[in-house]
């Protein structure tokens, strides 16, 4: 990775710390080139189960730096060479849960990030919202796919579009995250789910739960069925179907053995 982005495994998770704290985390080539290769590698390493995102210091992550003023966003010269998702690996595409843990303000781009993930945990004191309506230019990661989908048409319109600010209580009654939490606590509650479905959950499972329900988003009721029964027979045919009955019965913890990497069924791939 970087000095501008830290990576730690530990027990199943992959720690992944947005790191320029002076800058509010803002973002920078590095973190973005950093964050994509983080992704890589926690899709493609069968000893990372889980994935959380975090930012140092006060902030998750402040957007697009804009030290630059007028030049921040000016894209004259470009023409039309900008990615507006410019991860090599989006967090959708990763075959783990990833949960934001947003110890902190989280805005513009900054909300993007999070957004992508599974799961995100707010804090109280955060400030969170789509900003770019205020700046002058277009939204990025895909919000105007995923918002819709995740708190509905009329908010997502009315989140990129008169760009409110939002408190973490707020940001989770309009959708935005399931909990908000004081901020010094955000960090902690997302190790533990982490630590949870590290330990408990099969990670094959896991895995192909999370790629149907992104899947999901653009398929038929009767597509998503098909999928989800060749899915389910697949995973039944593998031996972690059998740990989990045996666990359960002896009253002990599951000692799973399936790979995504090597048990992942060839129709699922991109």
């Amino acid at each position: 990775m970087n000095d501008e982005l830290r990576f730690e495994v530990t027990q199943g998770i992959a720690l992944i710390t947005l790191n320029r704290p002076d800058a509010y985390n803002s973002l920078s080539s590095a973190i973005i080139d950093g964050l994509g290769q983080a992704y890589r590698e926690c899709d493609e390493n069968d000893d990372i189960r889980v994935v959380v995102v975090t930012g140092a210091g006060k902030a998750f992550c402040a957007g697009a730096d804009m030290s630059g003023g007028g030049a921040t966003f000016d894209g004259s010269e470009q023409r039309g060479d900008i990615d507006s998702c410019p991860l090599a690996v989006q967090a959708w595409d990763v075959r783990k849960p990833v949960i934001a843990a947003c110890n902190g303000h989280a805005v513009g781009a900054g909300l993007g990030l999070a957004v992508q993930c599974d799961m995100r945990i707010l804090a109280n004191e955060g400030k969170y919202g789509f900003l770019q309506s205020r700046r002058g230019v277009v939204t990025d990661f895909a919000m105007e796919y995923v918002l819709p989908r995740l708190v509905g048409f009329e908010r997502a319109f009315e989140l990129l579009v008169r760009a409110p600010r939002l408190s973490g209580e707020e940001a989770v009654a309009w959708g935005l995250a399931s909990r908000s939490l004081p901020s010094a606590e955000v960090l902690d509650h997302a190790m533990e789910l982490a630590t949870e479905i590290a330990r408990d959950c099969s990670p094959l499972a896991v895995g192909l739960h999370k790629r149907l329900l992104w899947r999901g988003l653009d398929m038929s009721l009767g597509e998503l069925a098909a999928a989800e029964s060749r899915a389910l027979n697949h995973s039944m045919a593998l031996p972690d179907a059998i740990e989990g009955g045996m666990a359960y019965l002896e009253k002990r913890r599951p000692r799973w053995t399936s790979s995504v990497t090597r048990d992942w069924p060839q129709w699922l791939q991109e």
